[in-house]
């Protein structure tokens, strides 16, 4: 499944992605990157959006200056069957690590921080490297349990130089698209592309969509929320959507998997696009 071409160190896709994300961040091998990344490999964020592997290894060397002893704990990584040659992996990390030095969150504080970041990174792999690669992480959370205000924290990201808010609302959907493709069974994801479409395509309220959700749900989002069951996930819905209208949610990306003995595992890339029509969590 999709290792064609890769080295016989790799056992599998799952070995893979894990394999090289420990010796990059946890042995500091960002000079392999270089042997893992495609020489013209996208990397698109909410943040950013880069090209190469330069910018790579420099976001990688920054994040450990600030969070030196990050470790990269894998919550799951869910492959796509592509082909032979190719495969797509949506891996979910849980990094442990505290702020000891400067960076994005600010100065070195006088004594380390403990945080936990929660980030998810979707590749396109092929021969050993990643050609293609979204990455998404929960600085929202990592802001408010080092202390910091969000706001306050979103304009020090402002001052030093990030401007990608300021771009149409378009152009940051089209960064986080491509061809939409669907991996697994459809009759699978037919389900959860209605809860998402219904939540946030429709900002519907609970009613129109506690159907798809099991009453002892677990729900963690941005803002280093964890919570249970539907009221609590409508509550930090309703945080984030009060505010908007016109909403278009588009799914980009889906992979539905099948493992034996594990339950079906799903990992969805989309986009939410609205208009801010009146005072919320963003302001007026």
């Amino acid at each position: 499944m999709g290792m064609k071409g890769f080295s016989d160190e790799f056992q599998s896709p799952e070995h893979y992605i894990i394999d090289i994300t420990y010796r990059i961040w946890e042995e500091r091998g960002l000079e392999r990157i270089r042997d893992w990344y495609s020489g013209d490999c996208p990397v698109k964020t909410p943040m950013s959006f880069s090209v190469g592997v330069d910018p790579v290894i420099a976001g990688t060397q920054a994040t450990l200056d600030e969070f030196p002893d990050r470790h990269l704990l894998a919550d799951d990584v869910i492959i796509g069957d592509w082909d032979d040659e190719v495969f797509y992996s949506s891996h979910r990390v849980r990094s442990p690590a505290h702020k000891s030095g400067a960076g994005l969150f600010g100065p070195a504080p006088s004594d380390p921080v403990p945080i936990t970041m929660l980030t998810i990174a979707d590749c396109i792999c092929k021969a050993d490297q990643i050609f293609d690669e979204y990455l998404v992480r929960d600085n929202c959370g990592v802001a408010i349990q080092l202390g910091i205000d969000p706001a306050d924290q979103a304009r020090r990201m402002i001052e030093n130089g990030n401007r990608d808010g300021a771009m149409a609302a378009e152009e940051l959907v089209s960064r986080w698209s491509d061809e939409y493709l669907e991996c697994g069974e459809a009759a699978l994801a037919a389900p959860v592309l209605e809860a998402y479409q219904k939540r946030f395509g429709a900002l519907a309220g609970q009613a129109d969509w506690q159907e798809y959700y099991d009453r002892a749900l677990r729900f963690e989002g941005s803002g280093h929320h964890l919570s249970y069951g539907r009221e609590r996930m409508a509550q930090w819905d309703a945080s984030r959507l009060q505010g908007l209208s016109d909403a278009k949610f588009t799914a980009h990306h889906l992979i539905v998997k099948q493992t034996p003995g594990k339950p079906v595992r799903v990992a969805l890339r989309w986009s939410l696009a609205a208009t801010h029509a009146s005072q919320s969590m963003f302001g007026p």
